[in-house]
């Protein structure tokens, strides 16, 4: 059985997660797993030096217990805020459909429990900043870039703008991170139906294997427009081509042509999940 980790906060994001989650759940027949993680208990706890300075050792003493008692109900607020949001994350599914839901509630990394449970997944979703996140920022969520750092399963990043799936883009560059998600297009249930477009830009040495991409979706029963681009800023040149055609759907491999290798995405994905107002399959 197909089982997506659906992983929601309290961030304007939640309910286009679930929606998603419940497109995808639907056309694979699959359990969602609805997770929220709430802080580790480290978090809450006080530092004598930021809070006290050098006030008198009785004076500090009280000080830490009335700390420690705001940082414990603190914790418990924050149990029960986790509690309402899968409440009504588990009502979202449930009213697009979704039956098989099971709901998880775990402290501490948001990053380590995905890890944990990316095994008994198929999928995972998530949206592309957290709750605590500046929506004004140009920045990817941190949650979401080290999420994408280490699991190996189809990452499906949720804008904040929904709409039905109907048109698919595949983003193309013949390495292997693209060559999964032309694998997983031409052989998942998922995409049956979609009109589906796939751009190449700078293919270079790549038009070989962009054929047996075209090819191998081609006998999966699926056409395939195809436009090939050159230019050295691809990330723009997808997210234009996003727009005009009215894509719904991103589906890429993780790119990696910034020169700075500590960088997760590299430059054209990262661009790419900051500028498109759209849905994004990342395969790594």
């Amino acid at each position: 059985m197909t089982n997506l980790l659906v992983c929601i906060d309290g961030s304007a994001y939640a309910d286009h997660i679930c929606k998603n989650a419940a497109w995808v759940a639907k056309k694979l027949k699959a359990n969602v797993n609805l997770l929220h993680v709430l802080r580790r208990g480290s978090d809450y706890t006080p530092n004598a030096e930021d809070h006290s300075g050098s006030i008198g050792l009785g004076a500090r003493h009280d000080l830490m217990e009335r700390l420690s008692k705001v940082d414990e109900e603190r914790g418990k607020l924050d149990q029960q805020k986790g509690r309402l949001i899968l409440q009504h994350g588990e009502e979202v599914l449930k009213q697009e459909g979704i039956k098989n839901i099971n709901v998880i509630h775990r402290r501490g990394s948001l990053s380590e429990t995905i890890k944990e449970l990316e095994p008994e997944n198929d999928m995972v979703f998530i949206g592309k900043r957290g709750e605590q996140a500046n929506p004004a920022s140009e920045f990817i969520g941190s949650n979401l870039e080290k999420v994408a750092r280490i699991i190996h399963k189809p990452l499906f990043v949720v804008s904040k703008y929904e709409r039905p799936m109907k048109r698919l883009l595949i983003s193309y560059d013949g390495k292997d991170h693209a060559e999964k998600a032309i694998d997983y297009v031409a052989t998942s249930p998922l995409f049956k139906g979609m009109d589906v477009h796939m751009i190449v830009v700078n293919q270079h040495d790549h038009e070989i294997r962009t054929a047996a991409a075209i090819n191998k979706l081609n006998e999966a029963g699926i056409d395939v427009t195809l436009d090939v681009k050159t230019d050295e800023h691809a990330d723009a040149l997808i997210a234009d081509y996003v727009s005009k055609n009215d894509i719904d759907l991103l589906v890429s491999g993780a790119y990696s042509h910034s020169k700075m290798r500590s960088m997760l995405f590299g430059s054209t994905t990262a661009n790419l999940i900051k500028s498109c107002h759209v849905p994004f399959l990342l395969f790594r």
